[in-house]
């Protein structure tokens, strides 16, 4: 299961081979040098303003003027409902109601059942 507590000081887009992908570091310039010299046609990152886990810097992008596009709205959408996913994964909801006393009641004693009286039941 991936930290979903991870902060990151640096976050954007990139699109590499016609794939756009939201990017997380703490290091600008190096992720830029990376994706500049992989061939990345866009490499578009921001500095935050603190330290973010991945789920609050995508709903920071999601407000910041430079990823307004339509293209980058999607996308962010898109990377924010897989991390909302991601993050809830193994827990559980659980409801918690306390049962009636008519429903405790309801649910009768338990009594002790010997093997004699079972086969004598089925007739044995």
């Amino acid at each position: 299961m991936a930290n979903t507590s991870q902060t990151f000081k640096v976050a954007g887009i990139t699109i590499h081979n016609g794939n756009a992908k939201v990017r997380f570091t703490d290091d600008m310039v190096r992720r830029i040098k990376q994706f500049t010299k992989g061939g990345a046609s866009r490499v578009d990152f921001v500095e935050l303003p603190s330290e973010m886990t991945k789920i609050e810097a995508l709903k920071y992008l999601q407000a910041h003027a430079d990823f307004q596009s339509a293209e980058d709205q999607a996308t962010l959408a898109d990377t924010l409902a897989d991390k909302e996913k991601e993050a809830t994964k193994g827990t559980v909801k659980v409801k918690a109601s306390k049962p009636s006393l008519d429903a405790i009641k309801a649910r009768g004693k338990k009594t002790e059942v010997t093997a004699e009286q079972v086969l004598e039941a089925a007739g044995k």
